[in-house]
């Protein structure tokens, strides 16, 4: 009784330490960066206005192409979309239905930003 007794002692802490690697992992796995599925449409020059979110929003879900978000950012419109593989089909659209005057470019989320100036700014307390 007693030798199997420490056999399931011993079990027990590998199966939780086994489980606590698995969580940890998802976790880091969960927070690595997606590629980046952004646009950016700023105007090409001064006095120009910028579209309006809902008209890009309309334009681009109406050529199946599914978007997250639309935000303004600075002097222009960020549009993050579902997938990177959609970004380029968008920045065609885009150019079909703006007018002239307008920048359309790739962008990387604001969020992902915010993450790397935490990070080096957090890197200068360890000198």
């Amino acid at each position: 009784m007693s030798r199997r007794f420490l056999k399931r002692s011993f079990i027990w802490p590998v199966v939780l330490m086994l489980l606590a690697t698995a969580a940890v992992l998802g976790l880091a796995v969960s927070r690595l960066p997606a590629p980046a599925s952004a646009l950016q449409i700023r105007p090409a020059r001064a006095g120009v206005a910028l579209p309006d979110g809902f008209y890009v929003y309309q334009g681009l879900s109406q050529r199946g192409i599914h978007i997250k978000s639309i935000t303004p950012l600075n002097d222009g419109l960020v549009v993050q979309l579902d997938s990177a593989s959609q970004r380029k089909m968008a920045e065609t659209v885009l150019q079909d239905i703006l007018p002239a005057g307008f920048v359309i470019q790739y962008c990387e989320p604001p969020h992902a930003k915010a993450w790397v100036a935490k990070l080096d700014r957090d890197r200068l307390k360890f000198g």
